[in-house]
C-alpha cells in the first residue's frame, strides 16, 4: 500500500474525522456544563502546555500572579497541562468564594511534594473529607478558643524566660525568638521543656521546612504532572538538588511525630498528667482502646499527626516566628509606634509589673500591633491552594470542578515606578500599605471591626482557616507587650556610628520569611535572613527599672 492509495488516504480521513468529532463532542459536553457561563479572563493558552509559560516560575511568584491580576482583573484562569488554575488577587473575591462557598473550595490538589517533604501526616493537606474531618476535630479540640486559656501559663513564663536571655545576651536575639516561640509550643503540645539555645531541638524544629520553603511554583507543576521525576537519582541536574533539599525535612518531621510523640506517651503512662495536647489525645485513645484494631490504629495515627501539626501550628510556628522577626524590625524603623506602645504600657500595666493576658482588652494599641504585623508581613504570600470538587459559577464565570484555586495574599511590589498593592496591601483597604500603622485598625480609641481584619487572610480560609490562629495570636500579644514593656528596640549602627539603613523584605519560596535589605555608609548592600550576627536590630532595656524588673520576674518551672 503506498502513502498515496485510496485505502491509505481513507484512513487519514477517517483518523482526522474521528478527532474533530471527538473535539466537537468534548466542546458540547463542556458547553453543557458551562451553562452558557464563560470562563474568567486570562492569557491566551498554547496547545498542550497551556499557560505554562505564564505561570511565575522564579523570584518570588506572588509579584508574577500579581502582574496577571493587572492585566486581566482580581479573577484570572490559566491552564497548566490542561489542569485549570484559578488566581484570586481581591479581598472581597476571596472571602466570597473560600469562606462563604467553602463547602466546594475546600479540598486540596495532592502533589508529590507532600510526601517527599515529610508532611504526609499534616492535615492542612490531606484531601477534603472525612480523613480530615476527624484530624481537624481533634485539633480543635485541643485549640479552640474556649481552651486556648490553660495555655496562657507556659506562653507567659516561657515569653519571661525570653526577656531574661536576651537581656544577658542581646546579640542573640534572632536565635532566642526561635528558642521562645519553639520552647512554648514544646511545653503546650508534649509537656516538655527546653531551657537553652544548646537544646538540639532547636535544630530538628529549624530544619522541619527547610524542604518545603524551596518549592517554586514551577518546580511543584512540572512533579505534579510527572510524579515520576521524585525518583530521579540525586545527581540528576537540577531536579536532583530539588529534590534533595526536599527531602532534608524528612528526618525532623519524623523525629517530631515519632520521637517526641513517644517521649510524652512515656512520661503520660509514668503518672505525668497535665493538659498538653499529647497528654489529652491519649486520654481520649483510652475511650476506643477497647474497640477494633483498625480503629485504634487510626485514632493513634491521627493523635500522632495533630501532634505534630500543633506543634508545628499548621506553619504558625514559623508564622509567628517571621512575624515577629518583622515586628522588631518595624519598630527598629517605626519608633513613633514604639514610643506610643510604651506610653500605653506604662499608663495600663505602670512600672511595677510585667504584662500579663489580664491587661489585654485594656491594650488596645498593642493589639492593634499584632494585627498590623500579621498585614506588614505575612509568611505565606499564596496562601496554601485549594481545590474545588465541582463545577461553579463566581461573578459570572464558570469556573470548572478540580481547580486549583490560589489566593495571592500577600506582596508590593517595591521595585517599579508606580506600586502595585495585592489583599494585605491593597491601597483600597489599607491607607499607605506600605507603612507601619496600627493606628489603621483603632477608632475612637478601640478597634474597629470594620477595617478589613488580616487574620481573617493570612492564616487560611473557610473550613481550612488554620484552627491554632487563637493560640498563635495570643502568643504574639504577650510577647510583643512584654518585649515593648521592657526594652527599646533600634537600628544598627554602621562602622560610622550611623544607623544601618533596612529595607524589610520577603524571601523566595512557598513559605516566606522576613529577610533584610541594609544599605551601609559605602553603600555596599547586604542581604541576609536567618543569620543572627547580621540581624539588623538592637535591643536594648528602657531603664535600670525596667532591668530589675526582668530580673525579679518569676522564673520559668523546671529552673
Amino acid at each position: 500500500m503506498t502513502p498515496f492509495s485510496p485505502v491509505y488516504t481513507y484512513g487519514i480521513l477517517c483518523g482526522i474525522t474521528s478527532l474533530v468529532l471527538l473535539h466537537l463532542w468534548s466542546l458540547v459536553r463542556f458547553r453543557a456544563r458551562t451553562k452558557g457561563l464563560p470562563l474568567p479572563p486570562g492569557p491566551r493558552r498554547l496547545p498542550f502546555v497551556g499557560n505554562l509559560l505564564n505561570v511565575p516560575s522564579s523570584w518570588k511568584p506572588w509579584v508574577g500572579f500579581r502582574h496577571l491580576a493587572q492585566e486581566y482583573g482580581d479573577i484570572v484562569y490559566v491552564e497548566v497541562f490542561g489542569r485549570p488554575m484559578l488566581i484570586l488577587g481581591n479581598p472581597d473575591v476571596m472571602l466570597e468564594f473560600l469562606d462563604k462557598r467553602s463547602a466546594i473550595s475546600s479540598d486540596r490538589v495532592p502533589s508529590p511534594l507532600i510526601e517527599l517533604t515529610g508532611q504526609g501526616y499534616n492535615f492542612a493537606f490531606i484531601p477534603y473529607g472525612q480523613w480530615w474531618r476527624r484530624h481537624r476535630r481533634a485539633f480543635w479540640q485541643q485549640f479552640h478558643p474556649g481552651v486556648v486559656p490553660r495555655y496562657y501559663h507556659h506562653q507567659q513564663s516561657i515569653t519571661r524566660d525570653f526577656l531574661a536571655k536576651v537581656l544577658h545576651e542581646p546579640t542573640a536575639c534572632q536565635e532566642l525568638i526561635r528558642y521562645c516561640l519553639s520552647a512554648v509550643a514544646l511545653k503546650a503540645v508534649y509537656n516538655s521543656d527546653m531551657h537553652s539555645l544548646a537544646d538540639p531541638r532547636l535544630s530538628v524544629i529549624e530544619d522541619l521546612f527547610v524542604g518545603i520553603r524551596e518549592v517554586t511554583a514551577s518546580m511543584q507543576l512540572l512533579l505534579d504532572f510527572c510524579p515520576s521525576l521524585q525518583y530521579l537519582p540525586a545527581w540528576t541536574p537540577v531536579i536532583g538538588k530539588f529534590l534533595k533539599k526536599l527531602s532534608a525535612s524528612k528526618a525532623p518531621n519524623y523525629h517530631l511525630i515519632e520521637t517526641e510523640y513517644a517521649d510524652a506517651k512515656a512520661r503520660v503512662e509514668s503518672g505525668a498528667i497535665d493538659h498538653s495536647v499529647v497528654s489529652n489525645l491519649i486520654q481520649k485513645l483510652d475511650e476506643v482502646r477497647n474497640k477494633e484494631a483498625d480503629l485504634m490504629n487510626e485514632e493513634v495515627q491521627i493523635a500522632k499527626g495533630v501532634a505534630g501539626v500543633a506543634m508545628e501550628g499548621e506553619f504558625d510556628l514559623l508564622v509567628t516566628f517571621s512575624t515577629t522577626e518583622g515586628f522588631f524590625v518595624a519598630m527598629a524603623l517605626h519608633p513613633e509606634v514604639q514610643r506610643k506602645a510604651q506610653a500605653e504600657l506604662d499608663t495600663v500595666v505602670g512600672p511595677q509589673r510585667l504584662p500579663d493576658f489580664g491587661d489585654r482588652d485594656s491594650l488596645v494599641y498593642i493589639n492593634a500591633i499584632v494585627k498590623e504585623s500579621l498585614r506588614w508581613h505575612n509568611v505565606v504570600p499564596l496562601g496554601v491552594a485549594h481545590k474545588t470538587i465541582e463545577d461553579a459559577e463566581l461573578r459570572g464565570y464558570f469556573i470548572p470542578r478540580e481547580t486549583m484555586v490560589v489566593p495571592n495574599v500577600w506582596y508590593c511590589v517595591r521595585l517599579i515606578a508606580v506600586a502595585t498593592r495585592a489583599c494585605m496591601h491593597d491601597h483600597r483597604y489599607y491607607a499607605e500599605p506600605e507603612r507601619f500603622n496600627p493606628d489603621r485598625f483603632i477608632r475612637d480609641g478601640r478597634l474597629h471591626a470594620d477595617v478589613l481584619d488580616p487574620s481573617n487572610f493570612v492564616f487560611g480560609f473557610g473550613r481550612r482557616k488554620c484552627p491554632g490562629r487563637h493560640f498563635a495570636d495570643a502568643g504574639l500579644f504577650i510577647l510583643f507587650a512584654s518585649v515593648l514593656h521592657v526594652f527599646k528596640i533600634e537600628l544598627a549602627k554602621d562602622a560610622s556610628g550611623r544607623p544601618v539603613d533596612v529595607k524589610h523584605e520577603q524571601s523566595h519560596g512557598f513559605l516566606s520569611q522576613v529577610t533584610f535589605a541594609c544599605i551601609t555608609s559605602d553603600a555596599l548592600v547586604l542581604t541576609f535572613d536567618r543569620y543572627p550576627e547580621n540581624f539588623p536590630c538592637v535591643v536594648r532595656p528602657r531603664s535600670e527599672e525596667a532591668v530589675a524588673l526582668i530580673r525579679g520576674s518569676r522564673p520559668r518551672e523546671g529552673q
